[in-house]
Formats: C-alpha cells, sequence, structure tokens
C-alpha cells in the first residue's frame, strides 16, 4: 500500500528521536511524496534550522531516490481547489490531499484529523484516502 508522508512528519526524520525512527519506517515503505513536500522540506531546514545547503540537497536527494515524486500539475491544482471548498483546507493542505488522492490510500501527517476519510469531489468511492497521524499509539 502507497503511503503519502506530509512535510510535518518528514521534519522529524533529521531529529535524534523515537519519531526520526518512525519516519525511517515510513521511508522503508513505498513512500510518496510531491515536489511541494520537497520544496517545503527544504525550506524549513534552511530557514528554520539553520541546516547548511550542501546538508539540505543531500537529503533531498536521498528522499528523491528513496520516495516516489509526483509532480504538482494544473489538474492537482484544481482538485486541491475543489477539495478546500469540501473539506474546508488551506491552499496547502488541499494540494497534499489532491497529490495523495492521486496514487495512495493513506496520508501521514499531524496536520489534519487522525482517522478522517477524504474523497474526490464527486467520485463515488473511488479515490477514498485515510489520515493518519503516526505518532499517535
Amino acid at each position: 500500500m502507497k503511503a503519502f508522508i506530509d512535510t510535518n512528519v518528514l521534519i522529524y526524520w533529521v531529529d535524534d528521536s523515537t519519531r526520526a525512527d518512525v519516519v525511517e519506517r515510513l521511508l522503508a515503505q513505498q513512500a510518496v511524496i510531491s515536489v511541494q513536500v520537497l520544496n517545503e522540506f527544504a525550506n524549513v531546514l534552511r530557514k528554520k534550522r539553520a541546516m547548511p545547503l550542501p546538508d539540505v540537497e543531500a537529503l533531498c536527494t536521498t528522499l528523491i531516490d528513496t520516495c516516489d515524486v509526483l509532480d504538482l500539475s494544473v489538474r492537482t491544482h484544481q482538485t486541491a481547489l475543489a477539495l478546500m471548498a469540501r473539506y474546508q483546507l488551506s491552499v496547502y493542505d488541499a494540494n497534499i490531499v489532491a497529490a495523495a488522492l492521486s496514487d495512495c490510500a493513506v496520508l501521514y501527517t499531524e496536520d489534519m484529523q487522525d482517522g478522517l476519510n477524504l474523497k474526490l469531489p464527486g467520485s463515488a468511492g473511488t479515490n477514498s484516502l485515510v489520515i493518519r497521524n503516526p505518532f499517535r499509539a
């Protein structure tokens, strides 16, 4: 089962903690991210963690080599707008959900309600996605 990993979960990967171990296990499975996640990940590491650019580049390269990376597209954007209306998501969360819905059954994130089941607007049961907080016991 493919699982999408949101930026807020992925950031723990660079920590020395039990959460980093959880992220490592998620990455060892059929992990999926989007270009948006790569951009957010790099931004947080540079701006909030003051990590040197070569280290950020190395981590991003590892993610690209390890995960399926989904491009952002006009279709993703249009789906995100529909998801914003249906679920009252921010534009950034809606783009994460739209990307995840294209290829995954699970979205690992701390930003949304654990257990929430999301569907593409207008779909009749196909393309559903469950939100999971991987750090919840």
